[in-house]
C-alpha cells in the first residue's frame, strides 16, 4: 500500500485516509513498518496525519498503537494530528490522548531545539 508520506523538519509525517479499516489496515500496518524503520534514526517523531478523517474507527486506534510502540522502539515519538472533533472525542474517552499527544493542525506540532553543534 502506498501512504503518502513526508519529511517535515525532524518529523515524518504520514497521511491516513478517510477511515482506516479491516481492508486497508494490513496495508497501512505494513508501511508504517517500512516508514518507521526507514526514518527512525533520522526523525525525531512519526506525525500520523488524520486530518481526512472525521472518525476514529477501532481499527484507527490498533495501528496507532502498534505504530506507536514501533516508533518508541527506534527512538521515535508518535504525534497524531486530529482536527475532527469526533476523532479527538474517541481519542479522549479511550485514553489514546494520555500517551499519543493529539493536535489540531501541523503547524501546531512543536519542533525540538536545535542542538548546539561541537566546535
Amino acid at each position: 500500500m502506498k501512504v503518502p508520506t513526508r519529511i517535515m523538519a525532524v518529523h515524518c509525517v504520514v497521511t491516513f485516509p478517510d477511515v482506516v479499516d479491516i481492508e486497508n489496515a494490513p496495508g497501512m500496518r505494513h508501511a508504517l513498518r517500512g516508514i518507521i524503520q526507514a526514518h527512525g534514526p533520522t526523525c525525531h517523531a512519526l506525525i500520523a496525519d488524520l486530518s481526512a478523517s472525521r472518525f476514529a474507527t477501532a481499527t484507527t486506534l490498533s495501528v496507532l498503537v502498534e505504530a506507536r510502540l514501533l516508533a518508541q522502539d527506534c527512538g521515535m515519538a508518535l504525534y497524531v494530528v486530529a482536527p475532527a472533533p469526533l476523532t479527538r472525542k474517541v481519542f479522549a474517552l479511550t485514553g489514546l490522548r494520555e500517551v499519543m499527544p493529539l493536535y489540531r493542525s501541523l503547524d501546531d506540532i512543536p519542533l525540538p531545539e536545535p542542538q548546539p553543534q561541537p566546535d
